[in-house]
């Protein structure tokens, strides 16, 4: 592909993310909007990444509202003629914004709309089986995505929100008191103003560990529960429907293990390995009954290929990796 070729199409991305940008800051924007979005954004990794600069570029302008105000005011001593109408402040800066971020997503400038009155556009995040992505946020909060996850990022003026479906992710949390990081996972709300910390979200059910700083987590929708406090070596983990969350002493490091490409189990069920091995590689992996399913496995599988991954899994475990119709079924060898 030409270098002519490549910087048309990042142009068109970017130029396609300013028009949704646009479009979805419309008071008028309604659910079929947000879901073409979605789909939009779902079809090439190009078109979130342009998305997240045209956000990175709104959430910048935020400090120079007021210069916007004045700018967009009359000029001192100006009179309206008699019975004139001037918008409303708010609605003319949303116009103004719209029309420079429509321009030009590349243009630096000067001034930014009060988006306080508006739910600022939320940004998905999805990677597919074996790919891991590091996320940098405008409020200088990094994020490393694990394999086969999903979740949504909305950065307003008075707090920073995250929705996280089925998921894995580290977030290192840049220190904002003023504005809270506040993640919505399962039936639960992790508060926090600047940490690090491993959030795990599959089958209804939700781990945290925690490696630096404090993390609440209380009830979703409950904001007066009291809350449950997490520090460094804690580790958190809850059910779904369930009114009890268990906590205990950790080695945060097994829980961020994956991030060296690493796998580490004690006393896991090989049908939670087989699930995460899916996740980590093209081929899904199952286990063959429900009795090998429940085989416990303890060990650290290094994730490179997965011809290597399984044949460390045979030795360790006790099983026999078979591959046939697409797919990779364990077999366990007291029942053969």
């Amino acid at each position: 592909m030409s270098r002519e070729r490549r910087n048309t199409g990042a142009g068109t991305a970017a130029d396609e993310a300013a028009t949704w940008f646009v479009r979805l800051q419309d008071e008028a924007a309604g659910g079929g909007d947000w879901l073409a979005c979605e789909a939009w954004l779902s079809a090439d990794p190009a078109h979130a990444d342009a998305y997240d600069r045209v956000e990175r570029l709104w959430v910048a302008l935020d400090d120079d509202g007021a210069a916007i105000d004045r700018a967009l005011g009359p000029p001192a001593g100006a009179r309206r003629p008699t019975g004139a109408r001037r918008p409303p402040v708010r609605t003319a800066r949303r116009r103004w914004l719209a029309a420079a971020l429509a321009a030009s997503v590349s243009v630096a400038v000067v001034a930014v709309g009060d988006w306080r009155s508006a739910p600022p556009p939320a940004v998905a995040y999805r990677t597919a089986a074996g790919e891991v992505r590091k996320i940098d946020l405008a409020d200088g909060t990094h994020v490393t995505l694990n394999a086969a996850s999903s979740l949504s990022v909305a950065l307003a003026r008075d707090a920073r929100r995250v929705t996280m479906a089925d998921a894995e992710a580290v977030f290192d949390v840049a220190h904002d008191p003023s504005r809270p990081f506040l993640i919505a996972v399962g039936d639960q709300q992790v508060r926090v103003v600047g940490t690090e910390f491993n959030l795990r979200r599959r089958d209804g059910q939700t781990a945290l560990t925690v490696r630096r700083g404090v993390v609440e987590v209380r009830p979703a929708g409950a904001p007066d529960a009291a809350p449950a406090r997490l520090t460094v070596g804690q580790q958190l983990v809850h059910r779904d429907g369930t009114a009890i969350s268990t906590v205990s002493v950790v080695e945060p490091d097994v829980a961020f293990a994956w991030t060296q490409r690493q796998l580490i189990y004690r006393d896991a069920a090989l049908s939670d390995v087989a699930a995460e091995l899916s996740r980590r590689f093209p081929v899904p992996v199952r286990v063959a009954d429900a009795p090998t399913g429940r085989i416990r496995f303890t060990g650290v599988l290094v994730i490179d290929s997965e011809a290597a991954v399984l044949r460390r899994l045979e030795a360790y475990s006790g099983v026999t990796a078979e591959t046939a119709n697409g797919e990779v079924v364990l077999h366990s060898r007291a029942r053969r």
